[in-house]
């Protein structure tokens, strides 16, 4: 059980910001903190568990693992932080998975969307507002603060108490602050966004399905109740290796892809109507397509005839595996990596903003200077999926920035309430 342990000592790491000491250790129970002593308590243990987290994932799969079999889709869901599985210092997308067990992965009964409902009520409820369809074009900078945004048409918003961006950094500062306000607090940080943070090109394909059954892996003797929502396919470590590489260097990978995708309806029967069911897959693909530059959806080299001829192999691929898909598909709906980006407003189609490497994780995500949350200009805070822990639907970078922005505004009133918060949680664990 050294993953579960692992994780349960770095949870409250997770949800903290990554440069408050007392905030981290403010998290910790009891059994966490055993859980932690257990794996870096000694100066051995320390040193292994450094040289663990160095490791790639496909190194710490073929030390724990012998078969391929199993080994190859486990290296599919491990590169799902955007990078092939033998690049050093990417063991914490072996760790992820050990996440699943414990906590555990939830989804929201009526999907992702009404999680968001459900947010959207709380907000309103406690009278705030929501405002949709306001791009917003620039940040209000009056000397040096942050004073609120100007969208699209001319209006401009006031803020009182600040501006918090769920942006990626680089398009928070490079497309919308001036530059000139910038340089003014930090005359390194506009070149440092610029050239610092590493997106690899590599991005997904998303592909909808309706269906009117749910598959059948009927050639691999695949019982469907043990279908809980997700299937990795992939043939081999290698295979997923050379996906990702392609993508790096612009291109689509083969004929024969791995894939990734989930039918959330066999969890959750409300996403369809009876009987029927819904998928979607993801396909590792290149944002940029190389030598293809300036044609198809914003210079990507995406078009539509390329999007479909892609999930067709993909689609071909999945036949061999559920030879239902095809006669089971009512409606199809294909993304483009470019489609994707422009719809979630993702950098180069990147929905983690930026990649999710060591070198830009905890203190150094986005860069060490922004890492936690409060820019160098005042009332400007930066959260999402390109600040710590990272991406995925946890609410984490979103909580730990509104615990900066209120230890922020009051100092005082924040630090006693979340000392009170740590010596409960503390309690709690000690006494059940």
């Amino acid at each position: 059980n050294y993953w579960q342990r692992a994780i349960n000592a770095m949870i409250p790491m997770f949800n903290a910001p990554p440069k408050s000491i007392i905030d981290i250790f403010g998290n910790y129970n009891l059994q966490q903190v055993k859980d932690l002593f257990s794996v870096v308590g000694s100066p051995a243990k320390s040193f292994d568990f450094v040289r663990t987290m160095l490791n790639s994932a496909e190194d710490i799969l073929n030390e724990w693992f012998d078969e391929e079999f199993l080994k190859a889709p486990l290296s599919r869901l491990a590169s799902e932080l955007g990078a092939p599985p033998s690049q050093k210092n990417l063991a914490i997308g072996v760790m992820m998975m050990a996440m699943r067990h414990n906590p555990g992965m939830a989804r929201p009964r009526g999907g992702t969307g009404a999680l968001v409902q459900a947010l959207v009520k709380l907000v309103k409820s406690k009278g705030g507002v929501i405002l949709t369809d306001q791009h917003v074009e620039k940040i209000l900078i009056d000397d040096g603060k942050a004073v609120g945004v100007r969208v699209a048409g001319g209006k401009e918003y006031r803020a009182k108490q600040g501006v918090i961006s769920n942006i990626d950094a680089q398009r928070l500062f490079l497309q919308m602050t001036e530059k000139s306000d910038i340089d003014a607090v930090d005359p390194d940080l506009w070149e440092r966004l610029e050239r610092r943070i590493i997106n690899n090109n590599e991005t997904i394909l998303k592909i909808d399905l309706a269906l009117d059954e749910p598959l059948h892996f009927s050639h691999h003797d695949h019982k469907d109740e043990y279908l809980i929502g997700s299937i990795l396919i992939a043939d081999s470590m290698n295979h997923v290796e050379q996906a990702h590489n392609k993508c790096t260097i612009g291109e689509i990978p083969d004929s024969d892809p791995s894939m990734y995708l989930v039918m959330p309806s066999a969890l959750d029967p409300s996403l369809a109507p009876p009987g029927k069911h819904t998928l979607w897959i993801e396909f590792f693909a290149p944002y940029q397509i190389a030598n293809a530059k300036g044609t198809g959806l914003k210079g990507t080299g995406w078009t539509d005839e390329l999007k479909n001829k892609v999930a067709d192999r993909v689609i071909d691929k999945l036949a061999t595996y559920a030879p239902n898909v095809k006669k089971a598909t009512i409606a199809r709906r294909v993304e483009s990596p470019a489609e994707l980006g422009e719809r979630l407003g993702a950098y180069k189609g990147n929905y983690y903003h930026i990649d999710m490497t060591m070198d830009q994780m905890i203190f150094f995500r986005p860069l060490p200077e922004l890492a936690n949350y409060k820019t160098p200009i005042d009332n400007l805070f930066l959260t999402g999926a390109g600040t710590h822990p990272g991406g995925s639907i946890s609410g984490m970078p979103g909580r730990n920035c509104a615990r900066v922005f209120l230890q922020n505004k009051q100092p005082f009133s924040q630090a006693l309430k979340d000392a009170r918060n740590s010596i409960k949680s503390t309690v709690s664990s000690v006494f059940g």
